[in-house]
């Protein structure tokens, strides 16, 4: 029913964290912007902006999320955290029910959101885990939407 899929780390400076991740340890990335007129995140102020950078390194994936403003639940680890790891990302074949499993287990829905043209997700909070575990489907294929929609990084001239 799951298959790993990324571990998700917020920072503070995206362009610096994805230069880290190129530099020492080889991953390529693709970057895109996220924001009320192209998602939606419950537990978020009624505007928000964020950016992504999604690293690939053979099959492993890695999420950089850089809150730029308004209120979620990613500049909220931020405030309280610092920076690193937010949590391990999962695609699930059945969404609906990946969150009645993971409701059935008593883990605590966080947030649950959706980026147009892409995904959907929730955030739950595993405590037999040690994590929060984040159940996703997507709507198109994921490569296809970073070919798309995300630039890549570093941005290549032609």
């Amino acid at each position: 029913m799951f298959t790993p899929h990324h571990v998700g780390i917020v920072v503070s400076d995206i362009e610096a964290a994805m230069k880290g991740y190129i530099e020492n340890l080889g991953y390529r990335f693709f970057q895109f912007e996220v924001n009320e007129g192209n998602a939606s995140l419950s537990e978020s102020s009624a505007t928000f902006s964020l950016r992504f950078g999604m690293g690939q390194l053979g099959l492993s994936f890695v999420e950089l999320i850089q809150p730029i403003s308004g209120t979620t639940l990613y500049s909220k680890h931020l405030d309280e955290n610092g920076p690193g790891l937010h949590h391990l990302g999962y695609s699930a074949l059945d969404l609906g029910a990946a969150r009645k499993q993971f409701t059935s287990s008593g883990y605590n829905c966080l947030q649950t959101g959706k980026i147009n043209g892409l995904v959907e997700f929730s955030y739950y909070q595993a405590p037999d885990l040690a994590c929060i575990v984040e159940p996703l489907q997507f709507s198109c294929d994921f490569a296809t939407f970073l070919l798309q929609s995300a630039k890549p990084y570093p941005q290549q001239s032609s």
